[in-house]
């Protein structure tokens, strides 16, 4: 069977971490865990890549490091916008060896606030520039 692990507790992946075949869900958890070098109380979800109607999710916890020793585990309850159990569609299409990154609009905001700081920096520059002409021709001729 095919498999995908990402950790999930103390700091949470947002991609799949690790993907590749194995005989069962625990043998690839435990492959994913020393691969990964997790501490203890550690914790990430494995996800069967090939099941037939929803992927199935387990969550694991390191509970000891020497040796290696895993149980299963509750999803925490996290406050980002999506929730751990979820499972995008792109993330259980994801071919072996690639990477699964979601890929949006890029956020424009930060560009046009910065060409109206540049045309307002543009107009004070050339307001200046033609002040201190006028300011210049009349020095000249009140001092020539």
């Amino acid at each position: 069977m095919k498999y995908a692990a990402k950790k999930t507790w103390p700091e949470k992946s947002q991609s799949w971490e690790h993907q590749g075949d194995s005989e069962s869900i625990e043998a690839f958890a435990n492959e994913f865990a020393v691969l990964e070098q997790l501490g203890a109380d550690a914790e990430f979800v494995v996800m069967e890549k090939e099941a037939a109607s929803s992927p199935r999710l387990q969550f694991f916890r390191v509970v000891s490091v020497s040796p290696l020793e895993l149980a299963a585990a509750e999803p925490r309850a996290t406050a980002s916008a999506e929730p751990v159990t979820a499972v995008r569609a792109e993330d259980s299409e994801v071919e072996e060896g690639s990477e699964a990154e979601s890929v949006g609009m890029p956020n424009l905001r930060p560009v046009i606030s910065t060409f109206f700081y540049m045309g307002k920096v543009a107009f004070i520059a050339t307001v200046g520039i033609a002040l201190m002409a006028v300011l210049i021709s009349f020095l000249r001729k009140l001092l020539g």
